[in-house]
């Protein structure tokens, strides 16, 4: 791997600290309170970790955006403060005040009073007071001139927990990441855990799970109590074998010794995440083939356990959260149904009508809904995508039954910012699509009592303007989403703030456009343009650089073999193509408009306005790649057919989606390798986009899959495969030896 200065750079970053600030359009709004270094900040005496934080971090946010000095004081007599408040920003929680005044019972809620010479903030609990602070700063960073607009007002989350992953590293989580984490609104963090005392970040792992992952000491009580100094609980992600059916002898002191261990060992986790792939057992159920995936024999049909609704499920939830619980009573059990969206309706139901009343249902938001195009194609969303906002059929039926049965109700949705749509960008710049899904969840939380939210997967969150988007559209009293989507623009791209809105709205079409195929998101829309064109090569042939501590190092989570062998379903195969390239034009729209408005501003390398585009040019180029990918591909095929003497039926409108003609092996071959040098040049140009911003290209759980050394790596294959079609073409016999 390239181990320069320039990548993991992104992870220098102080994500919560900021360089002075400069008045924004949003400053014309109207303000009056200003505190100054006439001001002091009182916060109540005590040992808490977290009352520290947040005063000091007040305190050194007004230094150093606005160079404001202001005094900090602490008192054990909150309530003769707040009789006298002049000059001062109080923050104190319920406790101090002895008096109730927060109508919610989410423990992060807080009312805020700004006035001209005070601000108060009171939380329901430290944590409330916490986000009380941080709301203090959006405020003044969304302005940009350091004042505040009167208000009076009460706030609190609609959802808890929100968790995330680590995009810094896997299950990785330095302080200025929770404390990122924590400015934007999230409560939780998720560590996966492979072992009781173990994560899956580290070094292979003989006795993992799944074959080539890893594990490493992991210091789950050091974890939580940083944790909860940013106001941060800590979920687990179990990849513990379950290898005893729950009813069999020995069942509970086999789990005692794994799951009971944990928490044990640390009752401080809030809770654990089972979901059907990591969490199989040789189940009864005849409708699967009783053994896990991994050891499943070649030749069985049935599906392995994880990917059913069984029957003995509830079986063996009872267990694990009856054995956690004898060491942590309060312990979340979070039971995702992830695995078997494809069941039928009466299946799911019916195993969720069995479960345990007092454990947490996690239903996924987009996934398994079926659309048809304005040709008449159908088409599904196989895996994590916001080109379909939600929700998705299965999970309304799943939530309504929760709902009925008075099952907390929680679900994965992909707020932090990424999905399956592109594994190598650190965010999706589709505001106006995301608040489409923001909508979504505010329906199910009105509608089904949707609780809490699993914001990203492996892949994690990093901060991005959708932080403060989601942050607001998941609070009461919030501003409406579309004028915080202005005052953002107005923030970051000042007078260019309508030409980045328009941008964004080109995007999210764009987006809608996406066909969430399995073939593209576990191909070039998961590495971006390090996806290669290859003609004869196998995966045994291609050695994609990549790290020894990456969890999906290598080709671990996607294919670099392109499966589409087009002639089986063609008209699938041209329905992506058509797809792709309508996302194509869209993106390249926006991004001149963004290019244009970043020159006019002058915006110079590093800066935000910089990084917002090479993130969007980046995405653009995977669009290109994903399209070459196609057409090569569709190419390809044809002109091995041709090699082979084979015809079929669907040729005719194979070549002309791809623009070729006469029917020959010479005009394939050319097309290829105007394709191949078109995309050498995207390629190329991703690498400047990747410069500017060294988060792109990066993936918790792969590490890098797109910087300089990948792309040098993809466009020699690319070149080795032309070299490959020089011979094919050459050949004088019909039959290639190195056929796909």
């Amino acid at each position: 791997m390239n181990m320069g200065r320039h990548d993991y750079d992104f992870r220098a970053r102080d994500f919560t600290s900021v360089t002075r600030l400069s008045p924004t359009p949003n400053a014309d709004a109207p303000a009056s309170c200003r505190p100054d270094g006439g001001w002091e900040i009182v916060a109540p005496e005590s040992g808490s970790r977290l009352i520290r934080y947040y005063t000091y971090d007040l305190c050194r946010f007004l230094a150093d955006a606005f160079g404001v000095y202001i005094r900090v004081r602490r008192t054990g007599d909150i309530a003769a403060e707040l009789d006298s408040p002049s000059k001062k920003i109080i923050l104190a929680c319920e406790d101090n005040t002895g008096a109730g005044i927060i109508q919610s019972d989410m423990k992060a809620a807080y009312r805020i009073t700004a006035a001209d010479d005070h601000i108060t903030v009171i939380g329901k609990t430290e944590r409330g007071t916490a986000q009380g602070v941080y709301y203090i700063e959006e405020c003044l960073r969304m302005r940009g001139d350091g004042r505040m607009a009167a208000e009076d007002a009460e706030h609190a989350p609609l959802f808890s927990p929100r968790m995330t992953h680590s995009g810094v590293e896997l299950d990785t989580f330095p302080d200025g990441f929770l404390a990122a984490a924590a400015h934007a609104g999230m409560d939780a963090v998720i560590v996966y855990a492979g072992h009781p005392d173990m994560s899956l970040h580290g070094f292979t792992d003989p006795d993992g799970l799944w074959p080539g992952s890893s594990r490493a000491y992991c210091d789950y009580a050091d974890l939580v109590r940083r944790a909860e100094g940013y106001g941060l609980d800590v979920y687990v992600y179990s990849h513990i074998k379950c290898d005893v059916h729950p009813c069999d002898p020995g069942a509970a002191e086999y789990y005692d010794a794994s799951f009971g261990k944990m928490f044990r060992d640390c009752p401080g986790i809030k809770g654990i995440i089972f979901v059907g792939e990591t969490f199989e057992f040789p189940s009864r159920d005849e409708h699967t083939s009783g053994i896990r995936i991994q050891l499943k024999p070649k030749g069985e049909t049935r599906p392995s356990p994880g990917w059913y609704p069984c029957s003995d499920y509830p079986d063996l939830v009872n267990m694990v959260k009856n054995t956690i619980r004898r060491y942590s009573p309060e312990a979340d059990i979070v039971f995702w149904t992830y695995n078997w969206g494809y069941v039928g309706r009466e299946e799911r139901l019916r195993l969720i009508e069995n479960l345990p009343r007092d454990i947490s249902l996690l239903v996924t938001f987009d996934m398994w809904e079926i659309f048809t195009d304005e040709n008449g194609a159908d088409y599904r969303i196989d895996d994590y995508s916001i080109s379909f906002p939600g929700p998705s059929k299965v999970f309304v039926s799943e939530a309504e039954k929760a709902h009925e049965l008075g099952i907390r109700l929680y679900t994965m949705c992909n707020t932090g910012g990424r999905t399956w749509d592109n594994g190598a960008s650190p965010y999706l710049p589709v505001p106006q699509q995301w608040q489409k899904r923001y909508e979504g969840l505010r329906r199910s939380h009105e509608l089904y009592g949707l609780a809490g939210l699993m914001e990203d997967h492996h892949y994690g969150w990093l901060p991005s303007f959708l932080s403060q988007f989601s942050r607001n559209a998941f609070m009461t009293n919030a501003v409406p989403d579309d004028e915080m989507l202005k005052m953002i623009a107005r923030r970051d791209w000042k007078e260019k703030a309508g030409d980045a809105i328009e941008a964004w709205r080109l995007f999210s079409e764009g987006i809608s456009k996406v066909v969430a195929s399995n073939v593209d998101q576990y191909g070039p829309y998961r590495c971006g343009p390090t996806y290669p064109l290859l003609l004869c090569q196998t995966k045994d042939d291609i050695k994609l650089p990549s790290v020894s501590w990456a969890m999906h190092g290598g080709d671990a989570i996607w294919n670099p073999v392109y499966p589409d062998g087009v002639f089986g379903d063609p008209k699938r195969s041209l329905l992506r193509l058509r797809h792709v390239r309508e996302v194509e034009k869209l993106f390249r729209e926006g991004l001149a408009l963004l290019e244009k408005a970043a020159a006019d501003i002058g915006a110079g390398c590093g800066s935000e306005i910089s990084r917002q585009t090479a993130n969007a040019g980046f995405i653009c180029r995977t669009y290109i790649t994903a399209r070459h990918v196609m057409e090569w591909n569709i190419a390809k095929r044809l002109l091995l057919a041709l090699k082979a003497g084979e015809t079929h039926g669907c040729d005719g409108e194979l070549y002309a989606a791809i623009g070729v003609e006469p029917y020959s092996v010479d005009a394939l071959a050319g097309f290829m390798r105007r394709t191949a040098a078109d995309e050498t040049e995207n390629t190329n140009a991703a690498v400047e986009y990747w410069r500017q911003d060294s988060s792109i290209g990066f993936e918790a759980s792969m590490e890098y899959v797109f910087n300089d050394e990948m792309a040098a790596w993809k466009n020699a294959e690319t070149k080795r495969s032309l070299e490959m079609l020089d011979r094919l073409v050459n050949e004088t016999d019909k039959d290639p030896a190195s056929q796909i």
